[in-house]
């Protein structure tokens, strides 16, 4: 059963829509999906609906559901000297580095239950990379 219920996660993936800043955070996500594990073959939405969970679960866990958590870690990056993309690339780098090790796959199966999708080998038969292998 998931911890997460289907309101919070519409809620904030329709905050990851609507802010640029988060929409830019799961797009680099999406790009490091593809590119760490060369996922150029996966359905686009599945990558999409992996990096969202991953977005969500960062924000739920670290910020306790709040996207301005997330705004005043990007700006506390640009404080320290580098650029707002900068930022970006680097907050994106980091949740997906943490979310996609065996237990990022752990944390994410405990928030978003069966439903979840993951694009890493550390989920086994679970990762659409096992599945399109298998075809």
């Amino acid at each position: 059963m998931p911890r997460i219920s289907a309101g919070e996660t519409q809620r904030l993936t329709l905050a990851i829509h609507s802010h640029d800043f988060l929409h830019r955070i799961m797009r680099r996500i999406e790009q490091l999906h593809r590119i760490v594990f060369h996922a150029d073959t996966l359905d686009w939405k599945f990558v999409r609906a992996s990096a969202e969970e991953i977005l969500v679960a960062d924000i739920v866990t670290r910020h306790q559901g709040g996207i301005d958590g997330v705004y005043f870690a990007l700006r506390a990056i640009e404080d320290g000297g580098r650029d707002w993309q900068s930022a970006i690339e680097e907050y994106a780098s980091y949740i997906h580095n943490y979310y996609t090790t065996p237990l990022g796959v752990v944390i994410r199966r405990d928030l978003f239950g069966e439903a979840s999708h993951f694009v890493t080998p550390n989920a086994g038969d679970q990762s659409a990379m096992a599945t399109s292998e298998k075809r």
